[in-house]
């Protein structure tokens, strides 16, 4: 009797903290707490720095950390987050956007979105057989995989879109049948250890303009312009100290990089033109040609 009144007690504790964290998870955000989700995309490293520097501490906003694209869209419309950092083309998957704008610019991808594969252009566009394609579904991906074959012309090659996280497509191994993978920085590093080779990406595309940009609802913007001001200038400082002491700023954040080394990570930062200073005419002009609102831009 006394061992099955030990075990139920463990088993109410068990429940209990399995519940209080469910609530943790679910609860209502407070009115003064502005929660972002956001990943490791390279351009977005300058909040993983101002997060693990304790800059965050004393403001409002708390950042939470996810690898696929499209949990930003499912967290935003369960009410668990005010804002999310993405490109213009995951902003285009939400049926109602209107309320959706973006508060700064963060970077423009020159490179380190890619396609890679385990064939040649050539050899992609001769094959007769199908060509297997991961790619993450509800995601800029689809949209980059659709460039792909229309700018290429493969119209014509037996594609067979499969649904698949960044997380699994980065451990993927060297495959035998043709394969193309849609990915980037940081997974980019693990697939090309494993072989795979880049065959467009974002540099070499003429027809596909990523811009990324933190996303925010309108009225968590409204009133207040000053916090967020505040945000933008932290991000500025870590890119600052990116420039400063890579080093540093790469032992700062490494533990979200997914294995990326230092040559790797800087290779990367590369492979994006910061937008948070000067934002060209042109990226406006691209925002706009898709129906981005920019009233909302902090200048």
């Amino acid at each position: 009797m006394r061992k099955a009144h030990i075990i139920s007690i463990i088993i109410l504790l068990l429940i209990g903290i399995i519940a209080g964290l469910y609530y943790y998870a679910a609860r209502p955000y407070s009115s003064s707490e502005i929660r972002i989700s956001t990943n490791p995309w390279v351009g977005f490293t300058p909040f993983i720095y101002a997060q693990e520097k304790g800059w965050l501490e004393g403001t409002p906003f708390r950042f939470m950390w996810l690898v696929d694209l499209t949990d930003n869209a499912r967290l935003y419309e369960r009410g668990f987050t005010q804002g999310f950092t993405a490109t213009q083309y995951e902003w285009l998957q939400f049926a109602d956007k209107s309320h959706i704008k973006p508060v700064f610019l963060i970077d423009h991808s020159d490179g380190a979105d890619a396609i890679l594969s385990n064939r040649t252009l050539e050899e992609l566009r001769s094959s007769s057989v199908p060509v297997k394609v991961y790619l993450e579904r509800g995601s800029m991906n689809e949209d980059f995989f659709d460039a792909f074959v229309k700018e290429h012309r493969l119209e014509a090659v037996p594609f067979r879109p499969i649904d698949a996280s960044q997380k699994n497509i980065a451990v993927m191994k060297m495959e035998r049948d043709p394969v193309v993978i849609i990915s980037y920085a940081p997974y980019v590093s693990e697939l090309a250890k494993r072989g795979y080779k880049t065959v467009a990406s974002t540099r070499t595309m003429k027809s596909f303009y990523v811009v990324d940009a933190l996303f925010v609802h309108e009225g968590i913007i409204a009133g207040r312009e000053k916090e967020f001001s505040h945000l933008k200038k932290l991000f500025v400082l870590g890119v600052e100290r990116l420039h400063k002491d890579p080093k540093e700023y790469y032992e700062t954040i490494r533990g979200y990089l997914e294995g990326q080394s230092y040559e790797e990570f800087m290779a990367s930062t590369e492979q994006i033109e910061w937008l948070y200073d000067e934002v060209p005419e042109e990226v406006i002009l691209h925002l706009q040609k898709q129906q981005v609102k920019t009233d909302r831009l902090l200048r």
